[in-house]
C-alpha cells in the first residue's frame, strides 16, 4: 500500500513539472511572438537585419504587397547630399512643365499615395527645396524611386526600415524579389545602441560626481 502511496506520488509529482515547463515555456513564446507583432517594439532581435541594394533594384512594386506586414515595413528615403533640391522633383511631380505657383495646387503626383513631402529651403517660389518621404504614408511601392532613378539624381531609393521589419528567418519580400537584391546583413553583436557608450570620470578628479 505504502509503494503505491509513493509511486502515485511521483507520478504526481512529474505530471506538475511537466505542467509548469510548459507553463513556462507558453510564457516565454508569448512574450517573444507579442513583441513581433506590436508595433512599438518590432525590430530586429538579433545581429542581421534585411535590406535592399539599391544597384539591383528595379523598383518593381513588389516589396509594398510582399511583405508581412501591411503596410510594408519597406520605405522610400531621399538621400538629401545625392538630391538636387529641384524646384520640381520627378520624384514629386510628373508634369515637369507646371508653372512654379502651381505644383503643390495643381501638380500631378507621382506617389498614389502622396508621401513625398515638399517644403521650401531657401529662394521663394524659384528657390531651393527639400524633399522627404512621409513613412505614414508611404506603403513602399518604389514610384518615386523609379521616377527619381530613371530621370533624376537617384536620391530616392527603398529601404527595409529595421524597426518596422520582423526579421523573420525567410524573408517574403527576399523570396519574390526578381532581382535578388534583398540580403540579410551584419550588423554587428545585439545592441540597445547605447550600451557601448558609458560615462567615464577620471578616477583622480570626479569633478563634483560622486562621494
Amino acid at each position: 500500500m505504502t509503494e503505491k502511496k509513493n509511486w502515485d506520488r511521483r507520478s504526481f509529482l512529474r505530471k506538475a513539472g511537466q505542467a509548469t515547463c510548459a507553463l513556462a515555456l507558453g510564457g516565454i513564446a508569448y512574450r517573444i511572438v507579442g513583441q513581433h507583432l506590436n508595433e512599438d517594439t518590432a525590430g530586429p532581435r538579433s545581429r542581421y537585419v534585411w535590406q535592399i541594394d539599391p544597384d539591383k533594384c528595379t523598383n518593381c512594386g513588389k516589396c509594398e504587397t510582399g511583405c508581412v506586414r501591411t503596410p510594408s515595413a519597406v520605405k522610400a528615403v531621399n538621400d538629401q547630399k545625392k538630391c538636387s533640391c529641384c524646384v520640381v522633383c520627378y520624384g514629386h511631380i510628373s508634369n515637369k512643365q507646371i508653372d512654379s505657383d502651381k505644383i503643390m495646387s495643381d501638380g500631378e503626383r507621382v506617389c498614389p499615395y502622396d508621401a513625398v513631402t515638399r517644403k521650401n529651403f531657401s529662394g521663394g517660389k524659384d528657390g531651393y527645396f527639400i524633399y522627404d518621404i512621409d513613412h505614414d504614408k508611404c506603403t513602399g511601392c518604389g514610384k518615386c524611386a523609379e521616377a527619381c532613378t530613371d530621370k533624376g539624381t537617384k536620391s530616392m531609393f527603398l529601404i527595409i526600415r529595421p524597426d518596422l521589419c520582423l526579421n523573420c528567418n525567410s524573408c517574403d519580400i527576399a523570396r519574390i524579389c526578381p532581382e535578388d537584391a534583398i540580403d540579410r546583413l551584419y550588423i554587428g553583436p545585439e545592441d540597445d545602441f547605447k550600451g557601448i557608450y558609458e560615462l567615464e570620470y577620471p578616477q583622480n578628479d570626479m569633478n563634483g560626481y560622486g562621494a
